[in-house]
């Protein structure tokens, strides 16, 4: 006799029943840890009428959307929203960035680093690139503006390292151009004096 067939009917079983009668009844209950999926969230279509006050609507319908947490509301046939930009009142400064310049100044300052880094790597030393401020100091930027201001020495003479360290964005008044000054010092003074011939510092 076919296990599969339904003795009182001579019928074949479905899959279910043949589960059913093997594994018992449970098989239809769902496990605790079985995934249930959600139910679907409830779907609005607001008459004209109804939307003209979307407010009103909104709380119409909040009893029956709280329950599920969510809802779609779907406004009537060519419902436009609209334009809330006041194009006549709406003024800004558009800022040009040169995507080439910004490339090439990037290229420049990665070489820099590269440079003083291969320098610092023949001393038998690693370049740790110090923080300031918890930022991380940029070295291109530091020593751009020392040799614009006239070099180490002359900064130094004319006490200029405050004026740098505004420059560089740090805030007056915290003793930054201190820090900025033993910094070019150790890392990359030696480094200027190398380029320029003066070996024996």
């Amino acid at each position: 006799m076919d296990e599969n067939r339904d003795p009182a009917a001579g019928l074949p079983l479905s899959p279910s029943r043949v589960q059913s009668s093997i594994y018992g009844d449970d098989m239809s209950q769902p496990r605790p840890d079985e995934f249930q999926p959600p139910p679907e969230c409830p779907v609005f279509e607001p008459s004209w009428e109804e939307f003209r006050d979307p407010y009103s609507f909104i709380n119409k319908i909040r009893p029956i959307a709280e329950r599920t947490g969510i809802c779609k509301v779907r406004p009537p046939p060519g419902w436009q929203p609209p334009f809330a930009c006041d194009v006549d009142r709406l003024h800004f400064v558009p800022r040009i960035q040169r995507l080439n310049e910004l490339e090439a100044q990037t290229r420049v300052k990665l070489n820099f680093l590269d440079q003083i880094a291969k320098f610092w790597d023949l001393q038998g030393c690693a370049l740790k690139i110090p923080h300031v401020e918890r930022k991380i100091l940029d070295l291109y930027k530091l020593n751009k503006l020392v040799a614009e201001d006239g070099g180490f020495d002359l900064v130094c003479t004319e006490r200029r390292w405050t004026k740098i360290a505004m420059t560089m964005g740090f805030a007056p008044g915290k003793a930054v151009g201190s820090h900025l000054r033993v910094h070019y010092e150790k890392i990359l003074y030696p480094y200027n004096l190398f380029q320029s011939g003066a070996h024996c510092w």
